[in-house]
């Protein structure tokens, strides 16, 4: 789904991990800081799902190839209480979005939420309580949902997406939530940087910070009894991405090659082998086991039992890839940095390149409800006609 900017002066120092890539990553952490980069008072992260706010979905070209621009505003419009309704808002960068029955609702910076009930053709924002930027959304059914972002914030709704109201904030926390799943209309998790984890069990209109120590899972040849070892980790890394597979398993697709599972609900987690130590942004559920797992760089692959072992699969790119979807007639499609939208017509072994002339980053992808897609990213929310895979153009 991605994510943005933290001021350098109220957060913790821009810091980049001396043993892992500088352009991938700007982390604001105390120490060294080899590769920091700030613009206008604001460090500038790497894109990371939603690509984040410390870990933004998108992040400044700056001679670099795959990163993206991290938009900046004024302190005074982060720390103001209500959206401000923009004419061109459908165009800022918009990060997350759902189709919720006739209506779509997405979400973006300054607290943007726009709804089109004509299949994304036109779009009408929403007042909202806020104007941090909001990097994923989630209803449970047509009327109520939930819309999260920077200082930890979560708004509700419970008449499709129209009014909104604070039920969650921790700004001093210093950590945005990058995604949001519900699991039933009672319980969900929203996940983000740093390990953030937080969880409902009324629908909701609370939620309490858990610790999230998945168990590290190895596989051991030598016990024909319980052929995995487990060791509990404490994490620390960016949770980017949660979604659940159609046999009721959740995934999380996070920071520096890690990959959890929970086979309870999300009452206990897995650490998964990984095939790559860069980040992952999300994953795909394909059916019968069947995952996608896709992140840095094009890195793209496709397990046949939810995750316990991985083979790569050829993306026909080196661009970040931040997102995918399953269209009603099977095809797969995938979209990421630089106008980057890949097409699969067989299950997701091998894809299509389709570049993006504005090449502009995308971070989220849907199909209305007239089969055309929804491109959410740098510039907004636009339509694209996808020809069929009998090749006539949806109507």
């Amino acid at each position: 789904m991605y994510h943005l900017p933290v001021k350098s002066s109220r957060h913790r120092p821009c810091v980049v991990p001396a043993n892992v890539d500088h352009t991938r990553y700007a982390n604001y952490r105390p120490g060294q800081r080899p590769g920091r980069f700030v613009l206008n008072g604001y460090c500038v992260h790497a894109l990371t799902r939603k690509v984040l706010p410390s870990i933004p979905r998108f992040t400044l070209l700056a001679g670099l190839t795959l990163i993206t621009l991290v938009h900046t505003f004024s302190a005074v419009a982060v720390l103001a209480t209500e959206s401000q309704i923009m004419p061109l808002a459908d165009k800022s960068l918009l990060l997350d979005g759902q189709v919720i029955g006739d209506r779509i609702v997405v979400v973006g910076e300054r607290g943007h939420v726009l709804v089109s009930e004509d299949d994304g053709r036109s779009w009408v924002q929403q007042p909202v309580p806020t104007r941090v930027t909001l990097t994923s959304v989630f209803f449970t059914d047509p009327a109520n949902g939930w819309a999260a972002g920077h200082d930890s914030m979560i708004l509700r709704t419970s008449d499709g997406g129209r009014h909104w109201h604070e039920v969650y904030s921790d700004p001093e926390d210093e950590r945005p939530i990058l995604d949001l799943w519900f699991k039933d209309a009672l319980h969900g998790y929203a996940i983000g940087a740093y390990g953030l984890f937080l969880k409902t069990d009324d629908a909701g209109k609370s939620w309490q910070d858990v610790d999230f120590n998945p168990a590290t899972l190895i596989l051991d040849h030598m016990n024909n009894d319980d052929p995995w070892s487990k060791e509990d980790v404490w994490v620390d890394f960016h949770l980017n991405q949660i979604s659940a597979t159609e046999n009721g398993r959740i995934l999380i697709a996070a920071e520096a090659g890690n990959i959890y599972r929970s086979d309870d609900g999300g009452r206990s987690w897995l650490s998964l082998p990984s095939p790559y130590e860069g980040s992952f942004y999300g994953s795909l559920a394909l059916g019968r086991g069947k995952v996608l797992l896709f992140g840095l760089r094009g890195h793209l692959f496709i397990s046949e039992n939810t995750g316990t072992s991985w083979a790569p699969v050829v993306s026909n790119t080196q661009a970040t890839l931040n997102d995918g979807i399953r269209l009603r007639d099977g095809r797969i499609v995938l979209v990421g940095l630089a106008g980057t939208l890949l097409t699969s017509e067989d299950q997701g072994q091998s894809f299509e390149r389709h570049a993006q002339a504005d090449r502009a980053g995308i971070a989220r992808v849907l199909q209305t409800n007239d089969g055309a897609l929804l491109l959410i990213g740098e510039m907004g929310v636009k339509r694209l006609e996808l020809p069929r895979a009998d090749g006539e153009t949806e109507p």
